[in-house]
């Protein structure tokens, strides 16, 4: 994703820690990454190209999901007949812990089959709200930042998505015989391998084809804006995207999702060339240079009106930086826009959009997530 302005840290830390306080104990005890790699047969049943971190295939007679986060790697056995220690598939219904997750169900048909989703009141398609609003979908966050445990087990999910982090809380909701899976796509370094998790749920809901040809399109669309800025090679304009105040600030690495993004998009990030692992940490005198010397000046903020100072926040002396004076500023509101939930599945569009933004060639082209700031 593209970095997150100053002010709307607040929010995404909110939804960072409700994430954290959770962990699904494994189905099968953690391995190494490549222990798992050896052991994995060929029998591969979802071809994947761009997404690292799950896949599915046959093991002697059994069916197994295995997901991992690059350290770890935990088995889930699936069945297309009921058993103990195994799950059910096609699912009858799914509860998520990530909005993200909910979309992946949602856009190959599998609306009816999420019965519940944490921070349902922050979801902006116009077919979830519905569902919200006339109660098929329940919220597992309302009024509280932490999910309904409790709800969870009254609902009894097939499967209940979750993330590889936190504490033994989900070892209650697995000695109630609910099934969890963790997802790791927010690991993917390339936009497409995160969308491509599209696949996971497309098996888990026996609609593989939808899965295969939602993600085709999105493909497809995706690769023709990146074929259309290389030939704009030439002239990439370079993007800082980097967050904090005073002397304690960190920027995605040249590994990261926004570094594809631009780079997709016919950009130069400024951190290109340093793939390091996780973010960078910088003090302020390299991002005020940086900020002097490059085109533009990337974020995601939430905000109600947003003016240079939503991307200035405390740290004043940016307003005085080259880039900040000319407003040479493009961004997200994910206060209006979808970003972190729908978005994930829509990087054709994200695409499409800093393309527009770094070569305009239609003067009446209408962004999806992300717009050049005006003054």
């Amino acid at each position: 994703m593209i970095g997150i302005g100053s002010r709307s840290m607040l929010f995404a830390v909110s939804i960072v820690v409700c994430f954290l306080a959770l962990q699904c104990a494994p189905e099968s005890s953690p391995k190494s990454t490549a222990q798992s790699t050896e052991s994995l047969e060929d029998s591969l049943l979802v071809k994947l190209e761009f997404a690292e971190n799950f896949s599915v295939y046959h093991s002697g007679n059994d069916t197994i999901i295995q997901v991992t986060d690059g350290r770890q790697v935990w088995n889930s056995k699936v069945s297309k007949a009921a058993g103990k220690g195994s799950i059910q598939i096609p699912l009858k219904d799914v509860s998520c812990l990530s909005t993200s997750h909910l979309y992946y169900f949602s856009e190959i048909g599998g609306l009816d089959k999420v019965k519940a989703v944490s921070f349902a009141e922050s979801l902006q398609d116009e077919e979830v709200k519905t569902a919200v609003k006339n109660g098929s979908l329940l919220n597992l966050t309302s009024g509280s930042s932490d999910y309904d445990a409790e709800l969870v087990l009254e609902l009894q999910p097939s499967v209940f998505t979750t993330y590889p982090f936190g504490d033994d809380e989900f070892e209650r909701l697995q000695r109630a015989g609910i099934q969890t899976i963790h997802f790791t796509e927010y690991l993917e370094k390339d936009p497409l391998g995160r969308a491509e998790w599209v696949k996971l749920a497309g098996f888990l809901l026996g609609e593989e084809e939808k899965a295969e040809a939602y993600f085709s399109q999105i493909k497809e669309s995706y690769m023709l804006t990146k074929l259309k800025a290389l030939t704009k090679k030439s002239e990439r304009p370079s993007v800082i995207n980097a967050n904090g105040y005073a002397n304690k600030w960190t920027a995605p690495s040249g590994n990261s999702l926004v570094a594809h993004f631009i780079k997709d998009a016919g950009g130069c990030y400024v951190f290109e060339n340093d793939t390091s692992s996780g973010n960078l940490t910088l003090d302020f005198e390299r991002v005020y240079e940086l900020a002097n010397s490059s085109d533009y000046w990337a974020g995601v903020v939430f905000s109600d009106s947003v003016t240079l100072e939503t991307f200035v926040g405390e740290e004043q002396r940016l307003n005085d930086t080259e880039v900040m004076k000319a407003g040479s500023v493009f961004y997200c509101n994910a206060q209006e826009k979808d970003y972190f939930g729908k978005g994930i599945l829509q990087p054709h569009l994200i695409l499409e959009d800093l393309y527009q933004i770094f070569y305009p060639d239609s003067s009446s082209y209408a962004p999806h997530y992300f717009e050049r700031f005006k003054q």
